[in-house]
Order: structure tokens, then sequence, then C-alpha cells
């Protein structure tokens, strides 16, 4: 399978930055690690990890600890904005 498809992800700038170096340290990309998440979560039909709680951030129940991520009505935004940026990118090849 070659790699055809492109995933966009909005994340905070500083987060983006530290992965980036971490995975650097470590003699890989942010994107490489990306797609090693995502086939190491297909594997596991999953997260392939366990998900916990950083009790310095504020006490969440175990279940439905992944809502503070969860941005659900940013979705529709998102998905605007990502077929906008398309139309752009292909407006311009088309010129």
């Amino acid at each position: 399978m070659g790699k055809d498809a492109v995933l966009h992800v909005r994340i905070d700038s500083d987060d983006k930055a530290t992965a980036e170096a971490i995975y650097d340290n470590i003699g890989t990309s942010l994107s490489e690690a990306t797609r090693i998440f995502i086939k190491q979560s297909i594997k596991a039909n999953g997260f392939p990890f366990q998900p916990v709680n950083d009790a310095r951030k504020g006490s969440l129940a175990a279940q439905g600890a992944l809502r503070m991520y969860a941005h659900r009505e940013m979705r529709e935004s998102e998905r605007e904005a990502w077929i906008r940026s398309l139309s752009d990118k292909y407006e311009t090849f088309n010129r």
C-alpha cells in the first residue's frame, strides 16, 4: 500500500514543537510516529496504550477521561477548513 491519504490535525503549537523534539531525539519524525501510532491502533483495535489520568490536572473519572481532549463542536469547522484548504490548493494548480 502506498501513502496516498493526508491527515490534517490541529494541535497546540507548543505540544507540536515538544513532540517533534522528542521524536527527533530518537531518530524519527512526528509524521512517522503518527503512522506508527495508527498502525499500532489498528493492531490493538483501539488505543495501543492505556490512557491514564494526570492527577496534576484535576480528577477525572476513569471512564470518559478522554473527554477533556475532545472538541466535538470543532469537528465540523475543522472539516470545512480542510475542504477549503483543498479547494484553494487545487485552484492554484489549475491556474
